[in-house]
């Protein structure tokens, strides 16, 4: 071959090893023929020219390549291969370069991260906006409570595939019996609640929705794994709906009314409760007061019975006496007429308190003396 022509490189440079099994692979694949130097025809040095290709090399070559190109699969992440061996499940293959057996063996990638969704009572399109609502979305969120109302639910099931054999071949249409038992479960716990309580609880109903679903999905062996079940509109149906809306409204201001009295009671009544048990103790005070004071009164008259037994006009004239100076401080004038004589006349100045303590105590003398000259006689 002329060094201008060598497939290896510049002039003086040699093939490896590797290199001549190709050639020599290449040669007897397509049966060339190389002649030797000075046979007749030759014309000394000529490059070997291909002689008649054999084709049964050549398919078989092909065949090798791509049953070789067959054997070789890539499961990306979040991925996993499921091979079957004569469409029976054999293995589950992890993400990564794997290989199998062509023809023998089949492998189904099963996408075992992505999340799963479906909705009832609504549709999403691509620009995550309602879109128009038909007769069937519409049917599919009605539903019937144990009062004999309607209430209009719309929510949303998300899952994913948790073992791919059992979500291959168990469950022929895995998406439609998701739905199914959804519907199914939700529309018997509705059934069984009262309006207003499945109103008032969707986080509740939501929760035993998810709970009861992944059991029979448990017991159907789907392979499946419910995400989360969310319930996001829960509604009376649009015919009634104002009217329940005013009913709302209207135990809002129940509840508001109830609060606001609830306050007020909180400001008086301890206020109220305060000035009661504050009258209470005065009263209670007063007739502790006037219970002594009549003790004490009590026991005063007895002390002056006591005496009066032992001297009555001394003590009878005593007690005139102090009643008087009880009284007559308070008089500003006193004016007594006599019907003897024609002008006032005058009198003691009861206003002055010494005097009357001077005039009763020389009353008091005069009463002992009278009474111990009584005594001796």
């Amino acid at each position: 071959m002329p060094e201008n022509n060598n497939p290896w490189g510049g002039p003086g440079r040699k093939p490896t090893d590797l290199d001549e099994l190709i050639q020599k692979g290449l040669k007897k694949l397509f049966n060339i023929k190389q002649k030797k130097p000075g046979f007749p025809g030759n014309g000394g040095g000529t490059p070997p020219t291909p002689s008649k290709m054999n084709f049964g090399y050549l398919i078989t070559f092909l065949i090798i390549l791509f049953l070789l190109y067959q054997s070789v699969y890539q499961i990306q992440p979040g991925e996993q291969g499921v091979v079957l061996r004569f469409g029976q499940y054999y293995r589950n293959t992890p993400p990564g370069l794997n290989f199998l057996i062509p023809i023998i063996e089949k492998v189904v990638k099963v996408d075992v991260e992505s999340i799963r969704k479906e909705e009832f009572g609504f549709r999403k399109n691509i620009g995550d906006q309602f879109t128009s609502r038909n007769a069937n979305i519409d049917l599919e969120s009605l539903m019937l409570t144990a009062d004999k109302n309607v209430i209009q639910i719309n929510w949303v099931v998300q899952y994913k595939i948790r073992d791919p054999e059992h979500f291959l071949f168990n469950i022929e249409n895995p998406r439609a019996a998701v739905r199914d038992i959804s519907e199914s479960v939700l529309r018997r716990l509705v059934g069984n609640r009262d309006f207003n309580f499945v109103l008032d609880n969707r986080g509740e109903l939501a929760n035993s929705t998810q709970k009861e679903m992944q059991e029979l999905l448990n017991k159907y062996s789907s392979g499946l794994q419910l995400v989360v079940v969310q319930l996001l509109d829960v509604n009376p149906p649009d015919p009634v709906r104002p009217s329940f809306n005013d009913v709302n409204e209207a135990d809002q201001d129940k509840i508001r009314l109830g609060n606001e009295a609830e306050k007020l009671s909180n400001e008086k009544l301890p206020k109220a409760l305060g000035q009661a048990k504050r009258l209470i103790e005065e009263a209670q005070g007063y007739a502790i007061e006037r219970t002594n004071n009549s003790k004490g009164d009590v026991a005063r008259f007895n002390s002056i019975y006591k005496e009066y037994k032992n001297a009555k006009k001394v003590t009878r004239t005593r007690m005139y006496i102090e009643t008087i100076k009880d009284v007559f401080p308070n008089i500003k004038e006193i004016i007594m007429l006599d019907k003897g004589k024609g002008g006032m006349i005058p009198i003691i100045n009861f206003g002055n308190a010494q005097g009357l303590d001077d005039l009763l105590k020389e009353d008091t003398r005069d009463r002992r003396s009278q009474t111990s000259s009584k005594e001796l006689k």
